[in-house]
Parts: C-alpha cells; structure tokens; sequence
C-alpha cells in the first residue's frame, strides 16, 4: 500500500459519513481500554463491550479510553454512539491515510494526526493514524493497533505523580499531544545523527552505494515532513483556541507545545536542507573525480604528442636520413624523448596546471 496516500477505491460513491476503514489492517481484533481517575480513585481496566461507557459521559471523574483497531465498523459505531461522535469525524477517524487535522465543536474537540516510529535498521519511518476525541469529562484516543508512546502518562496516573490527577481530560489531551511531539523529535534526533554523519563519508567515499543511502534519508525525511508540518498546525490550532472544553489553565502547557511544534518543523527543515547539500556535496565530488581523471588523462596525451611526432619522425621510410646512420641515434633519440616529456612536465608544474 502507498505511504503517501492511501488507496480509496472502497469509499468511492460512498454516502457521507459511512464507517468503512481505509488502510492495512495491524490487529485481529479491537481492544478497548478505560483508565477512569480521579484525586482518589483509579479505574483501569480493558473493556469487552462499548455499550457499558455510557456512565463516564456524566462521571465527575477523568475518563480515558482507548481503542486499538479500527477495522470493525460496529465497534466503532457503539463508541460513536455512546460519546455521541458525529459520523463525518467517525469516517476521518477509521480513514488512515487522512490528512492531520483538528476540529471543534461546543460538544467535542477532533485531533487526528501521525505518531511515528522507526524500524530496528533506523533506515524506515513507521506511521500509524492517531485519533483523539474530546468531549466533557472524557477523552477518546483511537489507534491502529496496541503499542503506543503514552506509557510514561500512565506511569504518572498510576503512581499519582506531577498534576495529571488533579486536572481534567484537556490537561490529558495536553500530556498525550506533547508524548507524540516528543517522539517526532527522537526519530528526527535517530535519522539527524546518520544524516550528519554524511559529511564525513562525502569526504572519504562517494561511491552509488551512498548515493542510494541518501536518497533513502530524503525519502524518509519527506515522509516525516508530510506528518509534522500538518501536526504543527494543529498545535498552534490548538494554543490559540477558546473552545469551553479546553480550560484557560492549560494554555501555558499549549504555549509550550506549540513551542515544541515549532522545533520539530525546523529540525525537519533543517536536515532536509542538509541532505540536498549532501546531494550536491556528492555530484560535486564525482565531479571533481572526473576532472581529475580528465585532467590525468590530458596531460598524458598532451605529453605523447611530440613524442608520437619523432616517433613518427623517424620512422618515416626515406633512405638518406642522417640519424638512421648514427651508432647511438637510437638512444638520443629516447634521451630526447624523455627530456621533452620531462620539460612538458615541469612546464606544467611552473604552471600550476598540475
């Protein structure tokens, strides 16, 4: 299947808002997972059926839930269906390959965007659809498959550590958001430090072997752009938006995001700069090998030409010549040959033509 955009030969002709699932499906079967918090209390627990989340619409308490696995239409028309999530978010949601974007409501706020990571090689990007619905008391995060950056939140919901207890699902959406800006920058900090380390191998070796490895990175860091620089609209969306569901308390924490969104994008920027200056870096160096080459092989032939003239000199047929009767005409004769190919060279030198 295509990384930069995805097959739609099933939703063509489709009626707006029809749950049908566009991608790769990553899992047998969706799992839905409830963490329900409070100052005091904590509820985390894997659910079977998402009829029972009707309750967290009016609990007093923080509710989290997470779904893993988008293929299932009737799962995720129950989850719509229990947090009231319109039907065109419902179709963004279970369409994988949608662009990053955000969008508000008085009733709900819809992110969706791109957590990234990197295969074992560090020469892949990985992607995977990311979806958060917030709405009231509850936050929704919808995922392709299990697996995901935000364990180090539930470390600090479980162990009761800095304010996510005290605070409310905005200050969660906050938390998960600055987890995936967080990542973008490690895979951009794993691919900056082989993108870097280019400038050493121009010098030592530009063979097609890293010619290949740097059209790699470019292709790579193209398909990191193409989720960061729409991840950093929403983050400046997001800081600027006066949406009752998003309290006024958190906005520092949106500053800092959106701080951190920027960085992201520059990082981006700036190794895609450094990797066309590493293409040009390269065709400059087998430029310049080639000339080299040229330059050689000029020199050389420049040399032979009077060499090649009393070669062909004396090698003319003519009966009275008065060398041929010389007893060491012979040798002279490579004598001068070697002193005129001797002077080309020193001539060259005083030149600085080599």
């Amino acid at each position: 299947m295509a990384r930069f955009l995805k097959k739609y030969d099933q939703t063509a002709g489709k009626p707006p808002g029809s749950l049908i699932f566009v991608g790769q499906q990553k899992t047998d079967e969706p799992c839905l997972r409830i963490i329900d918090y409070g100052d005091s209390t904590l509820r985390d627990e894997v659910i079977r059926d998402a009829d029972v989340l009707a309750p967290c619409l009016t609990s007093k308490t923080t509710s989290w839930l997470n779904v893993d696995g988008l293929h299932v239409p009737e799962v995720m028309a129950r989850v719509g269906a229990a947090f009231s999530i319109p039907p065109l978010i419902l179709e963004d949601i279970v369409n994988t390959g949608h662009r990053p974007k955000m969008d508000e409501s008085p009733d709900l706020v819809f992110i969706t965007l791109k957590m990234l990571s990197i295969n074992e090689d560090h020469d892949r990007i990985l992607s995977e659809q990311l979806s958060f619905v917030l709405t009231g008391r509850c936050l929704i995060t919808f995922q392709e498959q299990p697996g995901d950056v935000f364990e180090p939140v539930r470390e600090r919901i479980r162990h009761q550590s800095g304010k996510l207890r005290q605070r409310g699902p905005d200050y969660l959406l906050y938390a998960l958001l600055d987890c995936v800006f967080e990542n973008y920058l490690k895979v951009i900090e794993i691919l900056g430090d082989r993108i870097e380390a280019f400038d050493e191998d121009l010098l030592d070796a530009p063979d097609p072997e890293l010619l290949e490895e740097i059209n790699v990175y470019r292709r790579e860091m193209a398909f990191v752009r193409r989720a960061v620089r729409p991840a950093r609209e929403i983050a400046l969306k997001l800081a600027k938006t006066e949406n009752e569901l998003v309290s006024d308390e958190i906005n520092p924490y949106l500053r800092d995001l959106e701080d951190m969104a920027e960085q992201v994008a520059e990082a981006v920027e700036t190794y895609r700069e450094m990797l066309n200056d590493h293409l040009n870096s390269y065709n400059m160096a087998v430029a310049n090998r080639l000339n080299d080459v040229m330059k050689f092989l000029t020199i050389f032939a420049t040399i032979f030409i009077p060499l090649s003239f009393l070669a062909g000199l004396y090698g003319m047929n003519f009966e009275f010549m008065p060398e041929l009767k010389m007893r060491y005409g012979y040798f002279f004769l490579l004598g001068g040959m070697a002193c005129v190919a001797v002077g080309m060279l020193l001539y060259f030198k005083k030149r600085k033509w080599i």
